[in-house]
This record gives structure tokens, sequence and C-alpha cells, in this order.
């Protein structure tokens, strides 16, 4: 059948969205109506159902030992710690149920997970890292999310491949001595800095290879002791950086003369490489993709995010792996052939409306499922009556309209500002209660300031050694409309003893902000995961291409084949 573009209004901003012809086919495929909602809303429902970072002490309902969770002590839902969930002790069938056909399936599933215990928090396999989340094989981290093989690492996201004794860093693999980078690969005692790799010693810089000893540099290549992208030699390199005083008014002055340098050199018009007939930033190894943001190994796929590994003929897949036809899934490793799940691991196989199952196949809205096959509503059936069944509950599916489209947002075990999406689609508290969100007001830390943030030591030298015993106060409580700014600001903060050590290692002076102030900053110098059309901007060039740098940002952006000419 041969399909055409087709202009639909969504059903929850109202905004008019385009289904492509491919679209249709992949609809097709796996028997699901084409969406009602446009792809940046549906990638929001799936956004609120992800909390990363903020995580809450609170008691296992199960054991009453004291643990840390992704769930506050007043969500709707017993919650077990990790160890006493995935041991034989809990078997989630107990709460099996038969399927009602007088009522819709969403109120039905509702009910059965308020009744299920959440596993707390996903960290397996880690060494002293209590406070890391979506993580694995860690060891001595601290505050680190959707991580793995990390050591002493800190307040970070998505650091990965053995990255050693860094803070604040986003996008980081096989890195080392590190703090406010974002996307780097192999770099060692760097900071500020942004998409470069094989780069040492570098600090305030964007888009270098394999550069050592440069300052506030943007696209260079094997490059040693330049200064704002000028080559000064060893000597007066080392006079105007090494000796320096590194304090907060020289970093400040450095970051904003080392941004408006990026802003005069061109930039490609996409982050990453090999990419055919593809669209989207922070891209790799890309084939027949559209709309995927920080995917890897992706191939005829759409609408993506967060997929790594071998994934193909997927659409709104969001932190997956080697996925393979699946639809609207979110947190889950290994989806093949899947509609609809979330937070599941350990490979899911032909199984819809399924949340926090581990290695299930041929199962139908359940949650909390171990290895299990033929289920629905965590009730075990035969193989003949599981299939009978299924076609019979995804007619009745299709008739309340609920076939195809991802768990209510209203469900979500989350509050806007708990969630991810606030990190992607930040909202003040009254522009999401007016969206019709849920809004966490935290309780009142009432923190007993003892250092403020005029008195900050200015350098590492001026620290005391009792700095650990000091409750900081955040920058962002001194100006009212900072305060509106950061919503998750925590109001103060302490020092770590490994955090010390990590400053002093880079001399650097204290942070001014907590760490969910700073995180906020940091999403600030990444794109955002939308697309504009554009055209190259190198004179006399015609080329046209789909660019998350808004027409109205002031960077220079160039095609690839003229920015490869500009750069190599």
């Amino acid at each position: 059948m041969e399909y055409k573009n087709e202009t639909r209004k969504c059903q929850n901003c109202k905004k008019d969205f385009t289904i492509e012809p491919d679209d249709f086919g992949f609809y097709e495929k796996i028997k699901v109506p084409p969406p009602t909602w446009c792809p940046e809303c549906r990638y929001i429902r799936r956004l609120l159902d992800r909390n990363e970072y903020n995580l809450y002490k609170r008691k296992c309902d199960a054991t009453g030992k004291d643990i840390i969770s992704i769930y506050r002590s007043d969500a709707p839902f017993p919650v077990y710690e990790q160890e006493y969930w995935k041991s034989d002790k809990f078997d989630a069938t107990k709460y099996g149920r038969d399927f009602d056909f007088s009522r819709s399936f969403f109120e039905q599933y509702e009910e059965l997970r308020r009744m299920i215990p959440h596993l707390a928090m996903v960290n397996s396999q880690s060494v002293n890292s209590e406070y890391t989340n979506q993580s694995e094989q860690n060891k001595d981290c601290y505050m680190l999310v959707t991580s793995g093989h990390c050591e002493k690492c800190m307040y970070g996201s998505w650091n990965q491949e053995n990255c050693y004794f860094m803070s604040d860093c986003y996008m980081a693999q096989k890195s080392e001595f590190c703090y406010e980078c974002i996307d780097i690969t192999k770099c060692s005692q760097c900071a500020w800095v942004y998409d470069c790799s094989d780069c040492v010693d570098v600090y305030f810089s964007s888009d270098c290879r394999g550069c050592t000893d440069c300052f506030g540099c943007v696209g260079l290549r094997s490059k040693q002791y330049y200064y704002f992208n000028e080559n000064i030699g060893k000597e007066e390199y080392k006079r105007r950086v090494k000796t320096n005083v590194w304090d907060r008014d020289f970093i400040n002055k450095a970051k904003e003369k080392f941004f408006k340098l990026k802003n005069s050199i061109p930039v490609k018009f996409y982050h990453g490489f090999n990419v055919s007939n593809s669209t989207g930033d922070y891209i790799q190894n890309m084939e027949r993709t559209r709309m995927a943001f920080n995917c890897r190994d992706n191939k005829d796929c759409a609408y993506m995010q967060d997929a790594w590994r071998q994934t193909e003929d997927c659409r709104d897949c969001m932190e997956i792996c080697v996925g393979q036809l699946s639809y609207e899934v979110q947190g889950t490793e290994d989806p093949h052939r899947t509609i609809v799940a979330r937070s599941c691991f350990g490979a899911i196989t032909d199984s819809y409306y399924c949340d926090m199952c581990f290695s299930t196949q041929d199962c139908f809205g359940c949650f909390g499922l171990k290895q299990k096959q033929y289920c629905i509503l965590n009730k075990q059936y035969s193989k003949e009556d599981y299939f009978i069944l299924k076609e019979k509950i995804i007619e009745h599916m299709r008739k309340t309209r609920e076939w195809g489209e991802y768990f209510p947002a209203n469900v979500s075990p989350f509050a806007y500002n708990e969630s991810m999406a606030q990190d992607y689609f930040p909202l003040t508290k009254n522009e999401a209660l007016k969206a019709g969100y849920i809004w966490y007001d935290r309780p009142s830390r009432d923190y007993k300031i003892t250092l403020f943030t005029k008195d900050l030591p200015k350098t590492f030298s001026d620290i005391k050694e009792n700095i650990i015993e000091e409750t900081i106060q955040c920058s962002t409580q001194n100006n009212s409309n900072d305060i509106e700014k950061y919503p998750l600001c925590t109001t103060a903060f302490k020092i770590t003893t490994l955090e010390l050590s990590l400053y002093k290692i880079l001399n650097l002076p204290l942070p001014e902000k907590c760490f969910p102030c700073r995180r906020q900053d940091r999403f600030t110098h990444r794109n955002p995961r939308k697309l504009w059309h554009r055209k190259c901007m190198k004179d006399g060039c015609n080329n046209e291409f789909e660019t998350s740098y808004a027409p109205d940002r002031p960077e220079v952006v160039f095609c690839e084949k003229c920015y490869n000419k500009e750069i190599y």
C-alpha cells in the first residue's frame, strides 16, 4: 500500500503534526493505529515516567530498613529495597487478576500497579555507591545517574566506560579528572569542555580533538599551547594559564570570552558522525532514522531519544538498547516486538503494556514480573488461553481507543518537577499547574547556613580545613528571579571529601550553586531536542538541513561539507 504525508492535530497541545509515509507503514506492521499526540507531546509523556536523580530517604515496606528510593515515602504503593524485591521472597504473580471487559484497560492496570511493591531504584553490582540510580558496576560514586563502570564520580549523568574521578559531567566516556564537561571521550584533566575527545589539560573549549594544553579554544585539531585559538608557545601559555590565580572572577571572565569566540566560529549543523539519511542531533552510526537525539547505531527508526546499540525498526523509544520492532518504550533493555513498556530489564519480548518486568516474554498488562511468560494482569495462563485472551483485550482497547497509546500522564508516579520532563522541557510551578501537571512542593529544609555565597573562598588555596562541615548557601537564593528559575534548588549544600579532593587536583574554587542548579545550567549548554529547517550559512552554499540550532541563535551553522573544509 502506498502512503502519503498526513497532517493531524495533536489531541494534547492542539498543534498540527505530520505523520510520514514510513510511519504509516510501521504502524501497519505492528498493528497499532497512528498516534493521536504529536512527537513532542509523546516524548514529554514518556519523560514524565522517569525520575533519575530526585532521591528520597524512606523505609522499605518489606524489611523496615532505611533505604534510598526514587519514590517518596507518601507514594500510593509499597516500595521494596532492591535485594528483597529481586529475591524469591517477592512474587508479583500473587497479585494477578482477571480482565474485566466492562472497564477500561488503563483503569484496571492502574489499580494493579498501585497494589504491587515497586523496586526502590535500579543500582546493581555497585560498591559504596548508595546514591546512584539507573546505574551499574560503579565504585565510590555519589549522585551519579544513568552511568556504569565508573569510580569516584559524582553529580553527573551518562558517565560510561571507566570514567574516573570526575564531577558534574554529562555524556562522558573513558575520561578522568574532569569537571563540568559535556560530550567528552578519552579526556583527562579538563574543565568546562564541550564536545571534545582525546584532550589533556584543556579548559573552556569546544569541538577540539587531540589537543593538549589549550585554553578557550574552538574547533582545533591536534594543537598544543593555544590560548583562545592563538598559538602562544609553552612559556607564554604557562604565564597566562598555569601560573594565573584561578579565582571565580578569572573563571567567569574566561567563560564569557570563550562563549563569545565559540559563537563566531562555524559549527556543523549536527553533533555526531557516520550518519546516513538521518536527522537529529548527538547521533552516531545512523541509517534512515528521523528525529533521533543522543542515539547510536539506529536503523530505520524515528522519534528516538537515548537509544543505543543495534536498535532497528522502532518508533517513540527512549532510553533503550538493542531494540527491534518496538513502540512507545521507555527505560528498557532489549525490547523486541514490544508495544508500550517502561523500566523493564533483561530483555522483554512480544509483550504489551508492561512495567518493571525482568526477562519476560508474551506478557500483557503486567507489573513486577520476573522471568515469566503468558501472563495478563499478572495472572498466569496457558499458552493457548493467553493468545485468545490477548486478542480479545486488544479488540476491547481498540473500542476504548486505548490501544497504541502510552500510559496516561496523570497516573505517573512522579510530579512534573521530579521527572526528566523538567530537564528537557522546564516549566515554572504556575506553568506546570496550568498545563494540568502535578507539582511537588518540597518541604522547607530550614538549613542553618554557616557559609554565605558572598563569603565563599575565592580560590582553592583560600579554603579552610573545616569546609566539609559548612552548610553553604546556594547563590540562586540571593535573587528572587533565580528562585523561580531554579525550582529544584535545595537552597544549600555541603562539600564532600571526595569532591574537595577533585577541586584540589584541578585547582578549582568551590561551586556557588547546589547540584540541582548546576545540573540545570549544564543542560543549557546542550542543544534542545527539536529541529528547525535551515540553510547553510556559508556564502554561496545552498545546502539545506534539519538542525537543532534555532534560527535566532548566534552560532554560524554550516553544512557538513562546508564545516569540514573550514575546520580541517
